[in-house]
């Protein structure tokens, strides 16, 4: 970054918010939740600008400076070479190819790793109209990405009015989803996907709004999923089944028959997902389900070694299959939701995640205490949105958990479950305070 950073990002920041004033003026007519729409939008910006600064001046380089160089340089290919360009960009070049870029740069992604080659790709556009600006770059993208955020806060204020601010607080302003979430990296994609995933599966699938753009938004969702994370789409289609069977059962008056046909939709439903992923396997090489059990079980090895300078933790050792994986799944699962902890502190970094953690085990630790465990699950299982959003987390949780053990890598993988696990507490806190909402609010 240097002084065209600073010249050119007040110019963006005037556009991005005189665009978002529009919009809110536009729709704020439907719901009193669109005060909450501007704050949302800064708290957004403030963390993908943040977070350029920390990896300009705190750390030496990282991800979102080499997805930043590699936009670039497809940046120079398509002003120098248009036809080596769509070549790179929409053919499927070859690891000898690397020349055809022509740059400059230190480090460039490339072919040899799809996953980030695809998200340099996904930036291009981005970068382009920020005018090879890393600030603002990332200010275009924070709005973008904002709106599907904003998009899924919608989804729950849908089925609970009441929580407004609650909401706001859960999925707009948690400081780890705002600050990972917003820059260019790739883990703005994904939690933007997972949104858009969610709030087209809702009105679609739940609400029955048979419209073409909810349908677009879940393929296009699913399709960046796929061609970047493809274990977060995997941590999806559990909590997706479910959700759209609770929603069927719900419906059945006669309590027999609703103990009768319930088992048999969850487990056609369990079925589904199985050959949903089976079918994709072939496609997703490392990923498909066949390997993907020793994938995350070689990441977290990786992750254990010296040059990572201790910054690690250990869940403990396990084979990569099924039960080996179900052996430690609940060291997984506490380490993604609630590490590091105040005893795991290293840097500033940690500092701000654990505080962040040690409230979310402590305001579980309180709906526990005063609903016996028990009574929990209870509740949890009485709203399909809760259901659906703790399935989620929890099996999100555990992918990351099993796959990670550097703590600078889990703080940012792990914020797309961090919003859905968070509204689900909430809703809990909410059903006990007020449990005749329940009905009035939800589903």
């Amino acid at each position: 970054m240097d002084i065209f950073d600073l010249l050119l990002s007040p110019f963006y920041l005037i556009v991005a918010f005189f665009l978002a004033y529009k919009y809110k003026a536009k729709h704020e007519y439907k719901s009193g939740a669109y005060k909450y729409f501007l704050p949302g939008l800064t708290a957004k910006i403030i963390g993908a600008i943040s977070l350029g600064l920390v990896y300009t001046y705190y750390y030496p380089s990282g991800d979102t400076i080499n997805y930043f160089n590699t936009a670039k340089a497809f940046i120079d290919v398509f002003m120098n070479k248009p036809g080596d360009f769509f070549y790179l960009y929409f053919g499927s070049p070859s690891f000898s190819e690397y020349y055809l870029f022509r740059t400059g740069e230190d480090f460039v992604y490339w072919v040899n790793d799809p996953y980030a080659y695809f998200v340099a790709k996904c930036f291009f556009p981005f970068v382009l109209l920020g005018c090879k600006s890393y600030m603002a770059s990332s200010i275009i993208l924070a709005s973008l990405c904002y709106l599907s955020v904003w998009k899924l806060y919608e989804v729950f204020i849908n089925e609970f009015p009441g929580l407004v601010k609650e909401f706001a607080y859960s999925i707009l302003f948690i400081p780890s989803v705002v600050f990972w979430g917003g820059g260019l990296m790739k883990d703005s994609i994904t939690f933007s996907s997972v949104c858009l995933y969610v709030y087209g599966f809702y009105w679609f699938l739940i609400q029955k709004r048979y419209k073409y753009s909810f349908v677009i938004s879940i393929l296009v969702a699913s399709f960046l999923l796929l061609s970047i994370k493809p274990y977060v789409f995997f941590a999806l289609l559990p909590g997706s089944v479910v959700w759209f069977v609770a929603t069927k059962v719900e419906k059945i008056k006669n309590g027999f028959v609703k103990i009768m046909i319930a088992p048999t939709i969850i487990a056609f439903g369990g079925l589904l997902t199985f050959y949903l992923i089976n079918t994709l396997g072939d496609k997703l090489g490392k990923y498909s389900i066949d390997k993907i059990f020793a994938t995350a079980h070689g990441a977290q090895n990786d992750l254990k070694q010296s040059y990572y300078q201790g910054n690690t933790f250990d869940i403990g050792d396990y084979e990569p299959n099924f039960l080996g994986i179900l052996s430690v799944s609940h060291k997984a699962i506490f380490a993604s939701l609630f590490r590091p902890t105040i005893f795991d502190i290293r840097n500033i970094i940690m500092f701000f995640s654990a505080l962040e953690n040690t409230f979310l085990l402590l305001f579980c630790i309180y709906l526990f205490v005063k609903l016996k465990v028990y009574k929990f699950f209870v509740i949890i299982r009485s709203n399909s949105l809760a259901l659906f959003s703790m399935i989620f987390a929890l099996f999100f949780a555990l992918s990351v958990g099993v796959s990670i053990s550097n703590f600078g890598t889990l703080v940012r993988l792990k914020i797309p479950c961090i919003p859905f696990f968070v509204s689900s507490l909430v809703i809990v806190n909410y059903l006990i305070t007020n449990p005749t909402k329940l009905k009035n609010d939800g589903s």
